[in-house]
């Protein structure tokens, strides 16, 4: 998968959870609105037309990430201007 338009392909840190028995049962897709406005994602590629070749770990503005499904398979990416901070290569 290929990003292009600016953006990049993304992969989120996992934060551990802690288990919870909780009454009510939600989708998948659901994000609470508890998530902090930036996250820490691993650049995996990037369009060609990105004013950088971005690669390692940025911050990212959370609620800007898309996620995809295509052929069974979730991919998400961000467009490039909601990269905050570029903490290096991983």
């Amino acid at each position: 998968m290929k990003p292009v338009n600016r953006y990049l392909l993304i992969e989120t840190e996992i934060e551990e959870e802690e288990e919870s028995h909780g009454a009510f049962l939600l989708p998948d897709s659901y994000k609470s609105k508890e998530m902090s406005r930036y996250i820490i994602v691993n650049v995996l590629d990037c369009a060609d037309d990105c004013k950088r070749a971005w690669k390692g770990r940025c911050v990212v503005e959370s609620s800007m990430i898309d996620d995809i499904s295509v052929d069974g398979e979730v991919y998400q990416i961000i467009p490039e201007n909601y990269v905050v901070l570029l903490l290096g290569e991983k």
